[in-house]
């Protein structure tokens, strides 16, 4: 990753998440070693008040990968971030698509980061605020 200094706050997110997508979530590979250049090795993630260490993050990404749509069109939309050192707080929405609906979450979190530009503790929460069916519903005829 590219270390924070290098861009705007906003940037530096939208790239973060929407790399880490493309590395770690996507693709057939396992995902551990592409997973290390996003996160530290000792990662503190807490959401919604779920504390997820790097095994558990791990673990959490494995499902995810197995239930995202073919072309999931996931997208990061950072809609303000506030820098301050090594530490970013953010409010974005998450856009993808699962193999059964289209998802909107909407994050609000802070984060911090190695120099090397590595997260090393999130502390957020996250509400749905889009679920709709990824396949239109076929029209009735009467």
């Amino acid at each position: 990753m590219k270390p924070l200094a290098e861009s705007t706050p906003e940037q530096f997110i939208t790239d973060f998440f929407t790399t880490f997508h493309e590395q770690v979530v996507r693709g057939d590979h396992d995902p551990a070693p592409a997973m290390a250049r996003f996160y530290a090795p000792d990662i503190v993630m807490v959401s919604d008040g779920i504390r997820l260490d790097w095994d558990k993050l791990l673990a959490h990404i494995r499902p995810v990968r197995k239930n995202l749509a073919p072309d999931d069109e996931a997208r990061f939309e950072v809609h303000e971030a506030i820098a301050d050192g090594d530490r970013i707080a953010a409010r974005l929405t998450i856009h993808a698509a699962t193999r059964k609906k289209r998802i909107a979450t909407e994050v609000v979190a802070f984060y911090t980061f190695t120099p090397d530009g590595r997260m090393a503790e999130s502390h957020g929460c996250t509400r749905i605020v889009a679920d709709t069916p990824t396949a239109p519903e076929p029209e009735r005829r009467e």
